[in-house]
């Protein structure tokens, strides 16, 4: 059974787009919502679709509770008929195919893109943590040649762009990964294994799943519990593989309430 939509008063809604990223393919934009808050917007009628968006939810929301340093996400509704206010008609196109639910990513102002060559011995640690959900999401899209970070204020990093993991396909076809080794292209292959990582919650991914509109469930295939429980398989088997932190996934399902913003 799919997720019922949220009610239109607990809705948060796009009110303005302010910009297009046009460098991405996928062409997201800088938005704000009915709460006055700035976000991403990555589109349900570009790239991935609506199965992205979803890949991305539960994989910014993952990477999170592993400590690596990214935004909150949550789905924001684009009204139907939204009037036409940036970019070009290729991107209104979108735009009109995007009508509905879409994924809002907090927006981080004052960031510039980092290069690999950039990056530095005070960047060990939020690159350990990065590497460790990347490990589990078996993230291919990090390579030094666009590393998908950005550099913030006081020179804090940040990971975006998640919409490109290959753990939700290998959970759903029930493909256990042997190793979840970065690849050789990645930016921080070799800089940590899944026995050095820590131990998640198997549940986890059931609260969040309840979010996801249902247009989203709909185009991966399965129904909510299918879902949550080829999750919960991909867990365990990561959890199996690790040595350390096993005792911190039961407190993991309480810091994931209350994960999204407005």
């Amino acid at each position: 059974m799919a997720s019922p939509e949220p009610r239109d008063d607990e809705a948060v809604t796009v009110v303005e787009i302010l910009r297009v990223f046009s460098d991405a393919s996928t062409r997201p934009c800088l938005v704000r919502t009915t709460h006055g808050r700035l976000h991403v917007l990555k589109l349900a009628g570009a790239g991935p679709g609506p199965r992205g968006l979803l890949i991305e939810l539960l994989a910014l929301r993952f990477a999170k509770l592993l400590g690596a340093p990214v935004p909150d996400a949550k789905p924001l509704l684009l009204p139907h008929g939204f009037p036409w206010m940036v970019g070009t008609d290729e991107f209104d196109e979108m735009i009109q195919r995007s009508f509905g639910w879409n994924l809002g990513v907090a927006f981080i102002p004052n960031t510039a893109p980092v290069a690999a060559e950039d990056l530095g011995p005070d960047d060990a640690a939020s690159l350990l943590a990065i590497a460790e959900a990347d490990c589990f999401l078996h993230n291919v899209d990090r390579p030094r040649s666009n590393p998908n970070l950005l550099r913030g204020a006081g020179g804090t990093l940040h990971a975006i762009d998640f919409d490109a993991c290959l753990y939700f396909d290998r959970a759903l076809a029930d493909r256990l990964p042997a190793s979840f080794a970065l690849r050789r292209t990645h930016l921080l292959a070799g800089m940590m294994t899944a026995s050095e990582g820590k131990a998640l919650d198997p549940d986890l991914a059931v609260s969040w799943l309840a979010e996801a509109p249902s247009a989203w469930i709909d185009a991966a295939g399965r129904e909510v519990p299918v879902i949550a429980n080829a999750l919960a398989t991909y867990i365990r088997h990561w959890n199996a593989l690790c040595t350390g932190g096993a005792q911190e996934a039961g407190d993991q399902r309480e810091a994931s309430v209350g994960e999204s913003g407005g």
